[in-house]
This record gives structure tokens, sequence and C-alpha cells, in this order.
């Protein structure tokens, strides 16, 4: 299945997500930053409904000097820190939200052609990191402002040492198929009010030959992962490893 949805990704296919049924529960549609246009954010609103998010790598995040957005807040927001108790949060210990952003060629920056450029803009630009010798900071100026109307979600280091959330899912899967770690997501959202159910998502999936996958698989996968994203092996090995759910 993990060979699949690789395959899925690199053809610049949609794939579907399901994290977990003792998580959120819920599905996410997938699809690499790097191959984003308007046809997909079109998609993506109308197949999915939820909130689209676009990822990236703490390490790539620390790089250009974006917080997560939960730090930010917590040292600018006079709220004697009892706003930001998350004792409450049902599905994990901590959010991945950072920054919105806009690319500097959009107008609104909300209309699918507007998040598409910003999306795909910013997967090239992570793709360009490691050829930047001056300021990355003043590099990412240059293309984008903040804030804007993509929503950034950070993939934390270690991947699901700390986290198993749909963020850090997709991005492994997308790295783990050689392309730029950047996915975008969008949670499947169902008529009742609820999230869609997982069997009405496995149907959708089937419906139009999208690749299905359960989140406990990619985690299975990422164990036995000696390559990308901090494989699982090495942290077993010298007594580190745990899963946060």
């Amino acid at each position: 299945m993990i060979e699949k949805a690789i395959s899925s990704l690199k053809a610049g296919k949609p794939l579907l997500i399901f994290d977990s049924k003792d998580r959120e529960g819920e599905t996410d549609i997938v699809f690499p930053s790097q191959f984003i246009n308007s046809d997909i954010i079109r998609f993506m609103r109308k197949m999915g409904g939820g909130l689209i998010c676009t990822t990236l790598k703490e390490a790539d995040a620390r790089r250009i000097g974006l917080p997560f957005i939960e730090d930010f807040f917590r040292q600018h927001l006079d709220f004697n820190h009892k706003v930001f108790d998350n004792s409450d949060l049902r599905y994990d210990r901590n959010s991945s939200f950072s920054v919105t952003i806009n690319h500097r060629n959009t107008f609104t920056g909300i209309p699918d052609r507007d998040r598409s450029l910003t999306i795909a803009s910013f997967a090239n630009f992570l793709g360009r990191l490691s050829q930047f010798d001056g300021n990355v900071q003043e590099e990412f100026s240059r293309e984008f402002r903040i804030p804007g109307h993509v929503i950034l979600i950070i993939a934390r280091d270690g991947y699901f040492e700390k986290r198993r959330g749909h963020t850090e899912l997709s991005t492994y899967l997308v790295e783990r198929a050689g392309l730029i770690p950047s996915a975008t997501i969008v949670e499947m959202l169902d008529d009742s009010g609820y999230s869609l159910p997982e069997n009405k998502a496995r149907k959708f999936a089937a419906e139009n030959s999208l690749t299905f996958i359960e989140g406990e698989d990619i985690i299975a996968s990422w164990l036995n992962d000696k390559g990308n994203g901090y494989g699982g092996l090495r942290h077993i090995a010298s007594g580190t490893h745990s899963l946060s759910y």
C-alpha cells in the first residue's frame, strides 16, 4: 500500500489519508505542493471542504524563521497564558499551525489561482533552500508577505516520535516519494455537519480510482525506514523512540 501511495504522489494524483479512529478520525485529501495548480485547489475545496493547508518540515521552518503560531502567541499575547491551556485538546498535545502567507503577485490571495500560485511558489522556494548563499529571510520576503490566505503547518522533527497528525503523515510520504517535502492537504467534511466518515471516504476513493491509506500503515513503514525522515530503526536502537498518540 505504501508503494501504491508513493506512486500516486509521484504521478501528481490525490491521495486520501485516514489518521486513525483514536485520533481525529478524519480523512484528508493530499497533494504534493509542487504539483498544485488552480484545478487542484478547486477540487480540494469542493471535494474536501475543510481548511486547505500547506506543510513544511520543522528544519525548513527554522531556516526560514517561521514559528509555530502558538509559540508566537505565547510570546506576544498577554493572557497570563491561560488562553494557551490545551489540556482539553482531544486529538493531540500540540497544534502544527504556523503563519499564513500570500505570494506578492496575488491580488486578494484567496481565489484558486492566487492560492495555487502561493503554494506552488512556496514549494519551489523550499526546493531552492540549499542554494541560498545570503539571508534566507530576505529571499523569502521578496516573494511572500505575511499574513495571507495560505495556512502553513509544520511537521515536527522526528515525524512520528512527537506527533502523528496529517501534517506529519503527508509530509513524510511526500519526502519518501523523493519530492519537495511539502504537502497540501484538506479535511473531507460531510453534509451532516461533521467530518466525512471513514466508510464514505473509502467509497469516494474507490469511485474515483484514488489511493486510500491509513496512518498506522504509514507509521509502520516509517519504523523500518533507514533513509527518509529520521528513520525509525535508528531511534529504536538507541532506546529513544516513542510514539505520541
